[in-house]
């Protein structure tokens, strides 16, 4: 079982690496695609989510024996699966183990930290500090709490229970939209059968579903403005999600309203400078991290070893 592993490795412990070595993995960060060879032996690829190109027929060319790609995250966007399956080649993701999933919180505990930026604008008392002001716009800073806030949840998968869990010692109400999902036994966070009332109803409004073909563009200008007077609107899903250009075209009507990001549209393909909401960032109006929220090396290690797991399986099988 030949593999080649393109994500992030460096910091994996020494056991991990070894059980790698064990299947005769060859271990390469590839962010763009002439960091790969022109042709590739492997029959397994654990491909790096973070990379800065689409897994197409072209890139898929180069792999003629290829049986498997695993991707060590749960999105797949950066895949084209329509190629994979018209050459026959199985994709397996970290939802292949959504109970092994459910130990990794490092992109939930990011939204968290996003939420709460948001709404007291670290960055922003950071950046008067580094321009040589003490106080002297406290009007600028003036942030708010999360203590009896709204908090609705678009999506309540695993980062929307975590933030769930996270909000309520904090004192918030938690609302979530998610027409997948049995409502709770014990009622806590409250189901909304509409997303138009989560967004009429919330303060704070995280999303955090995942992008499928229904809920690519599902973030229209319509939605967003319903928001509440002063909310707070925070992506760490998939820039996909949000119809940018309508989207910054409510955040330029509406002052009173807060968007902070760590995705945008076409980062997968290296467009995110393309993205409708770098000029917004630029001018200071809005918040963007570039996709770090499942950066962590405890995250990072743990969906290493998952995969590792599922290739396991698939070397038994073989």
């Amino acid at each position: 079982m030949k593999v080649l592993f393109t994500a992030p490795h460096g910091f994996l412990s020494y056991p991990v690496r070894t059980r790698y070595d064990e299947l005769g993995t060859r271990f390469l960060e590839a962010w763009y695609p002439e960091e790969l060879d022109d042709k590739h032996d492997e029959i397994t690829w654990v491909t790096n989510p973070g990379q800065h190109f689409v897994v197409d027929d072209a890139i898929l060319d180069r792999f003629p024996r290829l049986e498997l790609v695993s991707t060590p995250s749960t999105g797949t966007n950066h895949l084209d699966l329509e190629a994979c399956a018209n050459r026959g080649i199985r994709v397996i993701s970290l939802l292949d183990d959504r109970n092994a999933l459910e130990g990794i919180s490092a992109s939930a505990e990011y939204t968290f930290l996003m939420l709460l930026n948001g709404l007291r604008r670290l960055d922003l008392g950071m950046q008067e500090v580094r321009e040589g002001r003490w106080r002297s716009r406290e009007d600028r800073l003036r942030g708010r709490e999360l203590q009896g806030k709204t908090v609705g949840l678009v999506g309540l998968g695993r980062i929307g229970r975590k933030l769930a869990a996270y909000c309520r010692p904090f004192g918030c109400d938690v609302l979530y939209y998610d027409p997948y999902v049995t409502p709770p036994a014990d009622g806590s966070p409250a189901r909304v059968p509409e997303l138009e009332a989560l967004w009429e109803g919330s303060d704070v409004i995280v999303i955090c579903c995942q992008l499928t073909v229904e809920t690519r563009s599902m973030i229209r200008g319509d939605l967003i403005e319903r928001a509440r007077l002063g909310a707070l609107i925070v992506n760490t899903s998939r820039g996909e999600i949000v119809d940018e250009n309508e989207l910054c075209d409510v955040l330029r009507r509406r002052d009173d309203l807060t968007f902070c990001a760590d995705v945008v549209t076409g980062e997968v393909e290296d467009r995110h400078e393309d993205s409708p909401l770098m000029d917004l960032f630029r001018s200071g109006r809005i918040v963007l991290t570039p996709h770090i929220a499942g950066a962590t090396t405890e995250s990072q290690e743990k969906a290493a070893v998952i995969t590792l797991h599922l290739l396991e399986s698939e070397a038994r099988r073989w």
